[in-house]
């Protein structure tokens, strides 16, 4: 996998996208040291999960989205198992972050992940993606909007 600049025939890259440099996966786009991943294990915004996944997230003020990962030897024995679920994982995000919008995720495997292929690993992280971005945008139209505040408030 090449960072410095796109390759010919990757999936979902167009020469517009190569040019530009709108798909890569940036060292800012990623959860580097605890300080980040403290506060969406403290408290997520955010939880969307299946049997093999849990997706934590909490939105962030950088403007950009930024990734994760947990993939923990007790859940994917084999280090070359763990290696590639969190390089499908990584190109899952990358192929998408442009209609993720600006939060924290961290990515925790279960046990089983492992043994999915990766179409269906992909596939798996396909509906979780669109189930975290369908939360996201009601969190943020509801958070948006000064009556709904107003009347929770007085509610309470």
């Amino acid at each position: 996998m090449a960072t410095a600049g796109c390759t010919s025939g990757e999936i979902g890259d167009s020469p517009a996208a190569c040019s530009s440099g709108q798909y890569r996966f940036t060292k800012h786009q990623r959860l580097l040291c605890a300080k980040d991943y403290s506060p969406v294990f403290a408290k997520a915004d955010f939880k969307v999960s299946n049997k093999t996944l849990l997706i934590l997230a909490r939105q962030n003020d950088l403007g950009i989205s930024r990734l994760g990962l947990v993939v923990s030897k007790k859940n994917i024995r084999h280090a070359v198992q763990r290696n590639r679920v969190k390089r499908v994982t990584r190109e899952s995000f990358r192929l998408l972050q442009h209609s993720i919008p600006a939060i924290d995720i961290v990515v925790l495997a279960r046990r089983g992940l492992g043994e999915l292929s990766n179409a269906e690993l992909h596939a798996e992280l396909n509906r979780l993606w669109n189930s975290l971005v369908a939360k996201a945008s009601n969190k943020k139209t509801y958070k948006g909007s000064n009556t709904q505040k107003h009347k929770r408030q007085s509610n309470g």
